[in-house]
């Protein structure tokens, strides 16, 4: 092999399966995200084009529907579905290759360590919110209204699961597997895939606003998980992780600003950035060593 150390990653082989010509991987890129962005500009110009012959569109109308969760949401979900078909088709046919390969080494998905993830995660924010609770108090507000709970809930289950799932396969399988193609030390596809996945939430911030500090908690949020699939050679517990933190950053606590707008859910917490990165940190950590506890070698594996 010509002296280059071939990685301890099993996940990081699967991508030698199938063809793995670089176009294949840029225009599955364009593909991928291009049928989003393609569709999320169609209903906006269908949603204007409603606006202009109802007579109202004035800039209050426009914002009132930018910062609607139950706008913003089955707008995020029809993105997701749209992306993951995508994905999905050009895997099968484009690379040649399984789609459960971008998710495990094993011939099938393992649904319980899905499910360790969501409990996992679950029961970390849950900790962390009584623990700010009990010190800070007045950084939270009861914002729980019963009318439109409900229906936050069933689009929230709907929505999140698909969405975090898409992200998962796509930065942590499909993405990190190309770059481990490129680079037989893990580091850098999960430096590489953590930064790319920090910068597209760049507009994650308070009202939307270009912002450094969701970038550093998306990077921090990234690595942790990278660092979780290739211990574990597999995205499984990295989706659980992925798709009960934004149900329950819908649901549970909601940053005030947020993305997703002024989500009904049945806390609100303002959005101070240093302590939430120091709270990313601190919990990711967390994370890692609890699921890597008696698996030092697993974790060596990944900085050698």
């Amino acid at each position: 092999m010509g002296g280059i150390v071939i990685s301890e990653i099993s996940f990081l082989h699967n991508a030698e399966s199938g063809k793995n010509n670089w176009w294949r991987y840029l225009l599955t890129i364009v593909a991928t995200w291009g049928a989003q962005i393609a569709l999320g500009m169609v209903i906006w110009i269908a949603l204007m084009i409603i606006l202009v012959m109802q007579g109202d569109l004035s800039l209050t109308t426009y914002y009132k529907y930018l910062y609607d969760p139950f706008f913003i949401l089955p707008l995020t979900l029809i993105g997701s579905v749209a992306s993951f078909i995508v994905l999905y088709l050009f895997i099968r046919f484009i690379h040649i290759r399984s789609f459960t390969s971008v998710i495990t080494t094993k011939l099938k998905i393992n649904w319980m360590r899905i499910l360790k993830g969501v409990g996992l995660w679950l029961a970390i924010l849950g900790t962390i919110t009584v623990i700010s609770l009990l010190i800070q108090p007045e950084g939270y507000q009861f914002t729980f209204n019963s009318r439109t709970f409900g229906i936050l809930l069933i689009i929230s289950l709907i929505t999140f699961p698909i969405q975090a799932s898409f992200e998962e396969v796509f930065f942590r399988g499909y993405l990190m597997q190309w770059f481990g193609l490129l680079s037989k030390k893990p580091i850098i596809p999960l430096v590489a895939t953590s930064l790319i996945f920090g910068i597209v939430h760049l507009m994650n911030g308070a009202n939307m606003t270009v912002s450094i500090f969701p970038v550093i908690e998306a990077s921090i949020m990234g690595l942790m998980l990278g660092i979780i699939t290739l211990g574990e050679d597999s995205i499984e517990t990295a989706m659980g992780i992925h798709i009960i933190n934004n149900i329950y950053a819908a649901l549970i606590v909601s940053t005030e600003g947020s993305v997703l707008g002024d989500v009904p859910s049945v806390l609100s917490s303002s959005y101070d950035p240093y302590s939430s990165i120091l709270w990313s940190v601190i919990i990711a950590l967390v994370a890692i060593v609890i699921i890597f506890w008696g698996k030092k070698d697993k974790l060596f594996a990944i900085f050698k």
